[in-house]
């Protein structure tokens, strides 16, 4: 990215030239739009961009105004360097995504995993608990299966239906080790064969009372749970657009080769239109000889 001291010596040496009236400037600020040929396709939203659209053409137009082409070949190699210098921002972009994607989400995930591994049912369905558990969409499902506990327990108490107590154990994590899921679970066992283990009407009420608490704990856990999974999936989505903002490479090799080839792109259209511009102001135009030197890693430089 160019510096702002550069910015401001490339407008002071601007000012010895080019085009001085007004009317003038404003149709030669117009130059990025017209002959942008190159350029006017590279700008990709990721949907949540740093650098807005607007923001995107205010740039180009100070990179045109900084380097004052004049006439339509000094226009076309300036277009094609605004466009190499934007590619590379784009590669920063992609390396920035790939990255993200390796980063974000671990803490909930690996939380989720701690949990697994301390259950008592290790191995699930597919469509298990605890898989359930790794996404917004199936913590909603859990929090509205509890939701319907919570209700049902608060309506009619304990113990819960046949098919309820089955969702429950089965699906609501009642026998997958998850321990306020079991406690649930314990309580509407222990009530549903009151008649094998006699209890009291107060302790039925106490052992209810626990179930409706627990039922709200998990209720508000899987809410949580899923607001926090929503937040991940976002970031995720955005640094997996962010990832595609170049064509899809295999390792960082073919990363680095490609950044390595934009800069030489850019270096030597830079020096052409050095020289371009030398031979138009009538000074002696630099030497047009460019040394493009290649690292093969079996037989060195060549």
């Amino acid at each position: 990215m160019t510096s702002k001291k550069q910015i401001a010596a490339n407008r002071k040496n601007a000012k010895k030239g080019g085009v001085k009236s007004d009317e003038g400037k404003q149709v030669s600020k117009m130059n990025a739009y017209r002959h942008g040929i190159l350029s006017r396709h590279l700008y990709f939203s990721t949907g949540d961009d740093d650098l807005s659209h607007e923001d995107f053409l205010n740039l180009q137009i100070e990179f045109y105004e900084s380097m004052q082409p004049v006439g339509i070949i000094e226009q076309q190699l300036v277009d094609r360097l605004f466009a190499t210098f934007w590619r590379m921002q784009r590669l920063y972009i992609a390396e920035t995504g790939y990255i993200r994607l390796q980063l974000e989400s671990q803490y909930m995930q690996h939380s989720i995993d701690q949990m697994e591994e301390n259950a008592k049912a290790k191995r699930e369905r597919v469509d298990g608990f605890f898989q359930r558990m790794r996404t917004s969409h199936g913590c909603l499902q859990l929090a509205d299966g509890w939701q319907a506990v919570l209700e049902t327990i608060k309506e009619k108490g304990l113990p819960l239906g046949k098919g309820m107590t089955k969702a429950l154990d089965e699906e609501l994590g009642g026998h997958a080790g998850f321990h306020k899921a079991e406690c649930v679970s314990i309580c509407n066992h222990a009530v549903q064969n009151k008649e094998n283990d006699p209890m009291d009407a107060e302790e039925e009420k106490r052992i209810t009372g626990w179930a409706i608490q627990y039922a709200e704990d998990m209720l508000d856990f899987f809410r949580s749970a899923a607001s926090l999974h929503e937040i991940d999936e976002r970031e995720m989505q955005s640094a997996r657009k962010q990832s595609l903002m170049i064509p899809p490479m295999a390792d960082l090799e073919k990363m680095q080769r490609y950044d390595a080839h934009l800069q030489r792109v850019m270096m030597q259209t830079l020096h052409e239109l050095q020289r371009v511009q030398s031979k138009r102001l009538g000074h002696p135009a630099p030497l047009a000889a460019a040394v493009d030197v290649t690292l093969d890693s079996e037989n060195g430089f060549v």
